[in-house]
């Protein structure tokens, strides 16, 4: 006779972009062992096929549930939320103050003080010229390796290219995923320099997951301030 299988708790939460209500279990011991693998392997593809592979184990509701298809910063929070029914409330970081990299120190997090932060003047439909807007996408997992890399203006024009979602002319909507990168990167480049702007601001105000505190330097016996943002710094 098999054995009958461990029923684990059930939660509730909000997908930050779109408000929609999700249910999740917290890590078995087999995925957990897989997220440490991951981690200890320090290879992005791994950390993220990884992240991936859980929460699409653990979310159970809706059914149809697509972890692919969220915004990269839905992902981070979910997963810290998911990780904190699973190994506790408190993360441990280690910090250095960026004033005397003598010094660092284990600082402890309340995951449930970790949100997403929001700019009100956000908005992913932007009017580049009249009668024209260009709808935006947010990153989704496939960023997670690289990040958002705006440094220079290859890396954001290609950033730009993945990210759009439709351009309207009019009445008339042209989907990205009906187009070649081609076609929409010459799009992008086609922008003036004041288009192109409007554009590279829905990163700049795009929801973030984002927690900053202060901690003391005990050597000195000063203070500094520290921000994290991303899964990267909290995994």
């Amino acid at each position: 006779m098999a054995l009958p299988k461990n029923i684990r708790p059930e939660y509730t939460t909000t997908v930050p972009s779109t408000g929609k209500r999700i249910k999740y279990q917290p890590f078995s011991v087999k995925e957990e062992k897989v997220l440490i693998l991951a981690a200890e392997s320090k290879d992005p593809d791994e950390i993220s096929n990884a992240i991936s592979n859980v929460l699409t184990a653990c979310i159970t509701s809706p059914s149809d549930f697509i972890v692919e298809e969220l915004a990269l910063f839905d992902i981070e929070f979910i997963f810290l939320k998911t990780r904190a029914k699973s190994a506790g409330e408190k993360l441990t970081v280690r910090v250095t103050d960026p004033d005397d990299e003598t010094f660092s120190v284990d600082h402890d997090i309340n995951i449930d003080k970790i949100g997403i932060v929001k700019d009100e003047k956000h908005t992913n439909l932007i009017e580049v010229s009249e009668g024209v807007l260009v709808k935006m996408r947010y990153p989704d997992i496939t960023f997670f390796n690289d990040g958002i890399q705006l440094t220079d203006m290859s890396s954001t024009i290609d950033v730009i290219t993945r990210c759009v979602d439709s351009i309207v002319y009019g009445e008339d909507v042209y989907n990205a995923a009906d187009l070649s990168a081609n076609e929409v990167e010459e799009w992008v480049d086609g922008l003036t320099s004041e288009q192109f702007q409007k554009i590279t601001e829905f990163f700049a105000t795009m929801p973030k997951l984002s927690h900053s505190f202060t901690v003391k330097n005990t050597k000195k016996n000063t203070t500094f301030s520290i921000k994290l943002e991303g899964l990267g710094d909290f995994f």
